[in-house]
């Protein structure tokens, strides 16, 4: 395995000629064919946000944490398969935002998820397993327009 930082610096630059950069993002695509295929594989066709089947040719991938202004963040513990109408709704929310809109989201992302990184899935638990109301709730006290109750009825 290279170090990059120790990879000469010509090896890094982008691909200059129109050829070049097709085959570059012709790899990119089969990388993350062949990444879909692996999670179809593993989980089954099935949305990792809503939990339904979908037919394999009608999968999407969606990037976990959203990637955008992130370069390359093309990463398989980043990755999750998502039907169209999931990775619509999501967009470029953060996920965060995305799971606590609907609980369910999480408990389906923990399961179908659990390639992803450990810190999304901590946050995900996180923001799915939350309490809905304190521990506590406060005490109900009724408005007595300045009134004091006598004690009587």
């Amino acid at each position: 395995m290279t170090d990059f930082h120790h990879v000469p610096r010509a090896s890094r630059r982008r691909p200059s000629s129109p050829q070049q950069h097709r085959q570059a993002r012709n790899l990119g695509r089969r990388s993350l064919d062949n990444h879909r295929q692996w999670l179809i594989k593993q989980y089954g066709s099935i949305c990792a946000y809503c939990g339904l089947e979908i037919p394999p040719d009608r999968t999407t991938l969606d990037h976990v944490y959203p990637r955008k202004g992130q370069q390359a963040y093309d990463r398989p513990d980043n990755l999750v398969l998502a039907c169209r109408p999931c990775n619509a709704a999501k967009a470029d929310v953060p996920f965060i935002s995305f799971i606590a809109q609907r609980r369910s989201r999480g408990v389906f992302l923990l399961h179908y998820g659990e390639h992803l990184s450990d810190w999304v899935k901590d946050m995900v638990r996180q923001a799915s397993e939350r309490e809905f109301l304190p521990p506590v709730r406060p005490r109900f006290v009724p408005h007595t327009n300045g009134e004091q109750e006598t004690g009587t009825n």
